[in-house]
């Protein structure tokens, strides 16, 4: 039995490696500075992924890692977690750095008899983790993904890398002389974060009036309607437009993002596929699901316009971004590019 919360030696880790990544694409992209951080201290140890099956193929072309799929959560026939955990179990995996703050990762990783892992101290997990770290919230989350792999290793690193992503050649983004601009102002499923249709329509337009595009709109099959009504709004002023929603996996969308030469979106996976591609994009920020100051992307090529007016309604707060200020900000964006 190992003393918890002592530090790991690499030297002591013979076996393989298992990071357990987040559920969310956005949180997962951010999650690839720490993959960095501990291929460098195991150059020779297997590492592997665990991940839900819509992340499998976002992950699956790098040759530093290996996948394996989390087949609880197959929608045609999952597993239960003892099942999982034999899988775990039958991969000798000596490491954990378990990235989920869930409790159910915790007692998966437990079930799977792995000597060391690591995670915050969160939800009732204590127990089951060997080294357990305090989550600090002002810590922006690529920190603290990071400080996962770094703490428990007696901080071998003093800087964090950059997200990134293995990308090929798309073929849904024509190359023209227009410029190629991407869309992804969710749908009403987002609740809050969306940016309303008619709002966006006139930052597009504003646009347009300026520089000779094309749009691709993004979005997944409960966003069709929203991205349908704003492609007919483009259509009836004569505005180039591609519709992408409901057309594209994660990986094509991923592919695609990568082949843009700007990118207007809420925060969203988009936005960090985007970040991981150091492709310049505009964001718009109104109430999202965590503070806006441990989320944004650690890149300088990026615009965000952040509500912070006087609203009381949860439901105008984004409505304070105005269409002029996303075609202004584009406009700058485009003009530092070319």
């Amino acid at each position: 039995m190992k003393k918890s919360n002592c530090k790991i030696a690499t030297q002591e880790i013979m076996g393989n490696i298992l990071i357990v990544l987040p559920k969310f694409i956005g949180d997962a992209v951010n999650c690839t500075p720490s993959l960095k951080l501990l291929k460098v201290l195991y150059p020779n140890n297997e590492i592997f992924l665990l991940l839900r099956p819509n992340l499998v193929d976002l992950f699956s072309r790098t040759p530093d890692y290996s996948i394996i799929i989390d087949e609880r959560f197959n929608h045609s026939k999952p597993i239960s977690i003892l099942t999982q955990a034999k899988i775990l179990k039958a991969a000798n995996i000596q490491l954990a750095i378990i990235m989920r703050n869930s409790l159910s990762e915790a007692i998966l990783c437990f079930l799977a008899n792995i000597e060391y892992r690591v995670g915050y101290a969160k939800n009732g997990r204590s127990f089951l983790l060997t080294h357990k770290l305090k989550l600090n919230v002002n810590h922006h989350y690529i920190f603290r993904y990071c400080r996962l792999v770094n703490e428990p290793h007696d901080h071998p690193f003093n800087t964090i890398p950059n997200t990134a992503l293995t990308k090929e050649p798309s073929l849904l983004i024509t190359k023209t002389r227009k410029k190629s601009i991407g869309v992804y102002f969710g749908g009403k499923n987002k609740g809050l974060r969306h940016y309303p249709n008619e709002l966006s329509f006139a930052a597009m337009a504003s646009i347009a009036i300026k520089v000779d595009c094309v749009f691709y709109i993004f979005g997944d099959n409960s966003e069709l309607d929203d991205a349908k009504q704003l492609h007919e709004q483009l259509n009836k002023q004569q505005i180039d437009s591609v519709i992408l929603a409901g057309k594209t996996s994660i990986i094509t969308m991923s592919d695609a993002i990568s082949e843009l030469d700007l990118l207007l979106t809420i925060d969203s996976g988009p936005m960090h596929i985007a970040a991981a591609f150091n492709v310049p994009f505009v964001t718009v920020v109104g109430l999202g699901t965590s503070p806006w100051s441990v989320v944004a992307p650690k890149v300088n090529n990026y615009i965000a316009l952040v509500a912070n007016g006087n609203q009381l309604l949860e439901s105008d707060i984004i409505n304070e971004i105005t269409p002029t200020d996303i075609s202004d900000a584009a406009l700058k964006l485009l003009l530092a590019k070319s």
